[in-house]
C-alpha cells in the first residue's frame, strides 16, 4: 500500500483505520508511514498524523526509533496535527522510554509549547503533562513548570487548560 497516495485520496476515520491496520500487520512497514508523516507535504502529513498518534497509543515500542525525528517534526511543523499527536505520544510515554539524547530537546519543546498562548490547548495540555512527567524525574523543575501554569490561568485560560493545569498543579 502507497500511505501518501491513500491518505490523500479520503480524509476520514475510516481511511485512517485502513492504514493503521495496515502498519500494525508489520513493523517493518513504520518505516513507510514515517516518511509519509516527516515530508512536507501539508496534506499527507495532516493525514497521517492521526495514524502515527493511533500506532503510538497502540505499539509505542514502534515508534521509538523515530523519537528524534519525532522531536524535531513537532519543533517545525508542517501542520497542527504533528504537534498535537507526538506530544500526547509522549505524554502517555513513561519518560523511561525516551533516550536520554533525546529528553533535553523534548523536555525544551514541552515547556515552550506549554507556555505559548498561540498554541491550540490540546497542544499546550499535552506539553504540560509531559513537563509534569519530567518534574518527577526532576523535581528542581516544578517551580518553573508552576510558575508557568499560574501565569497561564491567571490570565485566562481555557476550561481544558484549567482542569488539568489544576491536577497538575495538586500534584507538584
Amino acid at each position: 500500500m502507497n500511505y501518501r497516495d491513500q491518505l490523500l485520496s479520503e480524509h476520514s476515520r475510516a481511511n485512517a483505520d485502513l492504514v493503521l491496520n495496515h502498519v500494525l500487520k508489520d513493523r517493518q512497514r513504520v518505516a513507510n508511514l514515517m516518511d509519509v508523516f516527516l515530508s512536507d507535504e501539508y496534506r499527507a502529513v495532516q493525514r497521517s498524523a492521526m495514524v502515527v498518534g493511533d500506532l503510538g497509543r497502540l505499539r509505542p515500542a514502534w515508534l521509538q526509533p523515530w523519537h528524534k525525528h519525532m522531536i524535531l517534526a513537532a519543533k517545525e511543523p508542517e501542520h497542527d496535527s504533528v504537534v498535537r499527536n507526538v506530544m500526547r505520544y509522549f505524554s502517555e510515554l513513561p519518560l523511561e522510554q525516551v533516550g536520554e539524547d533525546d529528553q533535553g530537546a523534548l523536555l525544551e519543546l514541552a515547556f515552550r509549547l506549554t507556555e505559548s498562548p498561540l498554541q491550540a490547548v490540546a497542544i499546550r495540555v499535552f506539553s504540560m503533562t509531559v513537563a509534569a512527567n519530567f518534574c518527577q524525574l526532576y523535581p528542581e523543575l516544578k517551580e518553573e513548570l508552576r510558575g508557568i501554569i499560574e501565569l497561564s490561568l491567571a490570565e485566562g485560560a481555557t476550561a481544558g487548560f484549567r482542569s488539568r493545569g489544576n491536577k497538575i498543579l495538586r500534584k507538584l
